[in-house]
């Protein structure tokens, strides 16, 4: 069925298109290794090494004795990209800032409208919890992107979450970079109030009022940032 010398990268590809064609959810089983070597008329050793090439990308689970079965959802590859490119890029978070905001602005918007009550106490606790915590730096930007992260859950819309999770990592070096600077010129304080007014937006129902303060919030922390990073420049 496939040219020999890549053999193993099409049968990878081929078990992608059949996880996706045949919309398998994390838990389904996919053929033994065996029916799948008679379907795409390869051997057995190749269907092994494409396997194995899925579970390392966080696409199947494997274990001896089983059939092979998809994997939940995992942002591992986009996370490990984004991280690549954000150490080559200048300003990178500055230009995380610029992929944020279109992104978390509509969050709010749809969090505004689709929140159910219990995603809405969620968010509502989170914010409670920055709150309690403001004045610890440490913990504080580990609430605060769990805040976010709260707010995306909500949007009932699975394709903006997971690309929002997928810059949480980079987006935590960034709040530490903030807070920081915020504890340095005597600046802790006015970001909580900007949470506060997301969290009641969003509450209330509003989703305009809740887009409106959270582009108010990612623009006051842009500006910080792009303190921040020439600051960083000079030295």
């Amino acid at each position: 069925m496939f040219a020999r010398e890549t053999l193993t990268r099409q049968t990878f590809d081929a078990l992608i298109e059949k996880i996706i064609d045949e919309k398998l959810e994390p838990g389904d089983a996919l053929p033994a290794t065996a029916t799948l070597a008679e379907q795409f008329d390869i051997s057995r050793p190749v269907v092994r090494e494409a396997l194995s090439a899925l579970q390392a990308c966080g696409f199947v689970k494997l274990r001896s004795g089983y059939t092979p079965v998809v994997a939940e959802l995992d942002d591992r590859l986009i996370r490990m990209f984004i991280s690549r490119v954000s150490h080559v890029q200048k300003n990178s978070m500055s230009r995380l800032m610029e992929v944020r905001m279109p992104l978390e602005i509509e969050a709010a918007r749809l969090a505004a409208l689709r929140a159910d009550a219990v995603e809405r106490q969620k968010i509502l606790t989170a914010n409670d919890r920055m709150q309690a915590a403001l004045r610890d730096s440490s913990a504080y930007p580990s609430l605060d992107t769990s805040f976010h992260a709260e707010v995306a859950e909500a949007t009932d819309n699975q394709i903006l979450l997971w690309t929002i999770r997928s810059i949480r990592s980079e987006l935590m070096a960034t709040m530490l970079a903030v807070r920081q600077y915020r504890d340095e010129n005597g600046l802790v304080g006015n970001e909580q109030a900007q949470h506060d007014e997301i969290c009641a937006a969003i509450a209330d129902g509003d989703a305009d009022a809740a887009a409106a303060a959270m582009k108010n919030h990612l623009e006051s922390s842009s500006a910080l940032i792009k303190k921040v990073e020439g600051n960083n420049n000079d030295h």
